[in-house]
Order: structure tokens, then C-alpha cells, then sequence
């Protein structure tokens, strides 16, 4: 059964997402009044997912918010997040500094994948002898790629024998979060006592609107401009009918193609294809923006407006995906996915690190903190982070970030076929497993051999760099 066959009672859909309004509201609250929140600038929606999984029928059953169907929402709310970013404005920045960024975030995705396939083998192999290996493979989904891709993989992976896959992926992803604002906070706070970052920024440079998140004390932000007519069609109106109609072209070619598949008898391929609806549907989505191009009617895309329909969807999927959570599976492999996290974290740290002198001329550390949030969390991880060190965005670090991520997206494409393989290919054997793990260290090797013979990386800093650095250093706080 694929997720669009999954029914859902329209009483439980309202309710839901009433339930996941009012926690987003409760979160703006607590962020407004609790200076923990404040200080680490965790965002609402992650402090309305984690009350959400409080006040959920897992731990006070105040609430019935059902797992399966939250994850039912992740999976769209996903696919529409990336059709507004293709829909969006058209990105044509393909610089050094994007592209050294997307080459480090497919690093970090094979890195964290090892590390994830590595432990499952050694528990594997030692003291639990019918652990899910595939469980390593969530790691990259759920810390590099976000919640909407780690439950939409880990999730078809159930049909093949992988329990509660999509909920594992969740949970990878909601620590992942914790790892990018509480981490991220800290490095920044190192950064800043040893004196790397270059604009000598950090949290006490925020004004209270930022904090807190109510906007006070400056003027608001432009959300977006009419395009349209208001007494024809309300604008926000005719750009969610937009979306709407390339998530329906989605859907018939994602139909068309498996009903294909059917007929010659490969079912085996349909389940990936299924699982790999958000690709298509950014395809889809640039495809109709450049003809929108092509013929001078993009103009009747607001960029703006697009923008707060993205937020609106990540607000949702994010909070979603926390109260989504299996506390029952999460307490069965607890020791897998502390370890797995942990390591994760620390080579992700290390090696954005070393990448991030070694491939950009100038801010590392600010590139080095936004990379890393984006890592560990998402993409609005990352500029959080950059914004603290970097609150009007001078340096180019939050605008390679965003386009650095384009790239990397379908430079990667075959990476995520490759994290599929073992389930949708190798049937779930060991051998794939093994398999895998190599490709996934040849790619690596390749990935970085292309990127030193593009001169895009180096292997050592230049001296140059660390006589700016030193200088720096001596450099008093402001």
C-alpha cells in the first residue's frame, strides 16, 4: 500500500491539524517567555513537537494524535515543500563557494551513512544477531536530509521487513535538531571566545525580536506581493492552486510510471518510485517555473508569498514529525541510536571543520556553523546559525547555503538510490549491506578526487589563511 492508499477519517484530519496549530502557538509562547528557549533559540516548532509528543496518547494520552497518520502528513507536506522550491525564484548562482558547499554536504551524507552502516554491522555481528541493518542507513536521511525524507525511506523500507522504519527515521531526524541548535549554539559561543568569527558576532548581538520571536522592536517584514488582482483572485489563492497542480501532475506521472512498471512485471520498482515522489515533483516543479520563464509569466510567481507557503509546510511537517515519534521503538533500539548519533555528530563536526578552511577563501567559520546546522537539522538550521554570527547576512555564507543545497540535490541523486539499494535491490541481505558500504567509500574517494582536480578543495591551509587568522586573534572584542 503506498501512502496515497491510506485512509484517513476527515474528522481525525481537521483535529489533527488543529492539534498541531495549537502547538505551534503554545511553542511561540514558551519561546517568547522561557529564556532557555531564548538562549539556544530553538525554534517553535520544534518546542511545539516536543509538547505535542508530551500531551500525545504515548505519554499523558491527553490527545489522540495517531503516528501513522502524522506520518502520512510528513510524507505530502514534504513533496509540497519541494515543489514551492522550485516554483520559487529561479537560482542561477553556481559560484565556487555553492559548489564547495555541495560537495561538503555530500560528504556529510556518505560520512554519517558509514558511520550509521558500520554500528549496525558491529551490533550485528556481535550481540544482536537480528538487528536491522538498514537502521545505519536512516542516519544520513534523518541528520542530513530532514524528517520528511527520513520517514518517507524509512517507511517504504517496512514493507520489506524493516519495523517501524519511518518512525526511526523521525527519531534520527528530531535529534538531529537538538544537535543543531544546542550544538550549534555551543560552537558558536567557542567561536566567539576564540575569537574566529569574522564580523565578532554572536548571541548577545541579537536584538530581542530575534529571541524571542515576536516582531517588537523593528519594523515587520514585507511577507509578499499581490501579483494578482485582489477582487479577481486572491493572490496566496492562485499560488497554492499552482502547487496544487504540479502535486497533481506529480501524482499521475508517479501513478503512470508504476502502473508501467506493473504491467512488465517489475512491482519490485514501484514502491521506490513512490517513495521517490518529492524528486519528481521538484522536477516538475522547475520544469513549469522555466516555461513560466520562458514565456514572461513568472511574473505571476511571488517569491515571497511562495516563501510563506514553504514555512508554513516545514512549520507542520517539523512539528509532525516529532509527535509522530514511537517512544515504544525508540526504547527498544535506544543504545543503537545514541551510539549512531553520537559519532555521527562528532564526524560531522570534524569534518565540516576540516572542509570548511580547506574549500572557501574567506568567513569559514561563519560558512562552518551554517553547514553544520544544516547537517545536523535543515536548511533553516543552518541560516539560524549563520544569522547569529552574521545577523544581516554582510557575508556570502547564508546565500551559498541555499543555493549550495540545490546543487547538492541532484548531485546527489545517486546516493539516494544508493541508500535505497540494500532494501528495494538486495532484498534486505547482508551481502548488500556489505555492499553498499563500499560504494558508499568509492564514492567518497571519487567525490573528493573530482573536487581537488576542479581546484575547488585543498589539502592543507594556506599560509596566507593562518597569518589572517593570527592577526584576527589578536583583534579585541567589540
Amino acid at each position: 500500500m503506498t501512502p496515497w492508499d491510506f485512509t484517513l477519517n476527515f474528522k481525525d484530519v481537521v483535529l489533527d491539524v488543529t492539534y498541531l496549530g495549537l502547538f505551534l502557538v503554545l511553542g511561540t509562547i514558551l519561546r517568547r517567555y522561557v529564556s532557555f528557549f531564548q538562549k539556544y533559540l530553538v525554534p517553535n516548532n520544534i518546542i511545539g513537537g516536543f509538547l505535542g509528543l508530551i500531551v500525545s496518547q504515548q505519554i499523558l494520552g491527553i490527545v489522540n494524535l495517531d503516528g501513522n497518520r502524522l506520518g502520512q502528513y510528513v510524507y505530502h507536506l514534504l513533496a509540497l515543500t519541494f515543489i514551492v522550491i522550485g516554483l520559487g525564484k529561479s537560482k542561477n548562482n553556481f559560484g565556487r563557494g555553492p559548489i564547495s558547499k555541495a560537495f561538503t554536504e555530500l560528504s556529510c551524507y556518505i560520512v554519517q551513512g558509514v558511520v550509521g552502516l558500520v554500528v549496525a554491522l558491529l551490533f550485528l555481528y556481535t550481540i544482536w544477531p537480528d538487528f536491522p541493518v538498514a537502521m545505519g542507513l536512516l542516519v544520513p536521511l534523518g541528520f542530513g536530509m530532514g524528517p520528511g525524507i527520513a520517514y518517507t525511506m524509512g517507511h517504504s523500507w517496512e514493507s520489506m521487513g524493516f519495523e517501524g522504519g519511518g518512525m526511526i527515521g523521525l527519531t534520527f531526524a528530531a535529534i538531529g535538531f537538538l544537535v543543531a541548535y544546542f550544538g550549534g549554539v555551543a560552537i558558536i559561543n567557542w567561536g566567539i571566545k576564540k575569537r574566529e568569527t569574522a564580523l565578532i558576532k554572536g548571541p548577545e548581538s541579537l536584538n530581542n525580536d530575534i529571541r524571542t520571536g515576536i516582531v517588537k522592536e523593528n519594523s515587520p517584514e514585507i511577507a509578499g506581493f499581490l501579483t494578482l488582482s485582489p477582487e479577481a483572485i486572491e493572490p496566496m489563492a492562485f499560488q497554492i492552486g499552482l502547487i496544487g497542480i504540479v502535486y497533481a501532475m506529480t501524482y499521475w506521472l508517479i501513478f503512470g510510471i508504476t502502473t508501467l512498471l506493473t504491467k512488465a512485471n517489475l512491482q519490485d520498482f514501484v514502491a521506490t518510485v513512490w517513495s521517490f515522489h518529492f524528486i519528481i515533483a521538484l522536477l516538475i516543479a522547475v520544469t513549469v517555473r522555466k516555461i513560466l520563464d520562458v514565456t514572461n509569466k513568472s511574473y505571476l510567481i511571488d517569491s515571497g508569498l511562495m516563501n510563506r507557503v514553504s514555512g508554513v509546510c516545514v512549520d507542520f511537517l517539523v512539528t509532525g514529525s516529532i509527535v509522530a515519534i514511537n517512544l515504544v521503538i525508540v526504547a527498544r533500539y535506544w543504545l543503537p541510536i545514541t551510539l549512531m548519533s553520537v559519532l555521527a555528530s562528532v564526524l560531522t563536526y570534524y569534518l565540516i571543520r576540516y572542509t570548511s578552511k580547506r574549500a572557501f577563501d574567506d568567513y569559514h567559520f561563519e560558512r562552518f556553523v551554517g553547514i553544520f546546522g544544516e547537517m545536523t537539522g535543515t536548511i533553516n538550521s543552518g541560516l539560524v546559525l549563520v544569522r547569529v554570527t552574521d545577523p544581516e547576512f554582510k557575508t556570502p555564507a547564508a546565500e551559498d547555503l541555499v543555493f549550495g543545497g540545490g546543487i547538492a540535490l541532484f548531485l546527489g541523486f545517486p546516493l539516494l538510490i544508493l541508500l535505497n539499494a540494500p532494501m528495494h535491490y538486495w532484498k534486505n541481505s547482508i551481502g548488500g549491506y556489505w555492499m553498499t558500504l563500499g560504494l558508499m567509500l568509492l564514492y567518497f574517494v571519487v567525490l573528493w578526487v573530482v573536487w581537488r582536480l576542479i581546484g575547488f578543495i585543498r589539502f592543507n591551509v594556506p599560509q596566507s589563511m593562518v597569518a589572517i587568522e593570527a592577526t584576527s586573534n589578536k583583534t579585541p572584542l567589540n
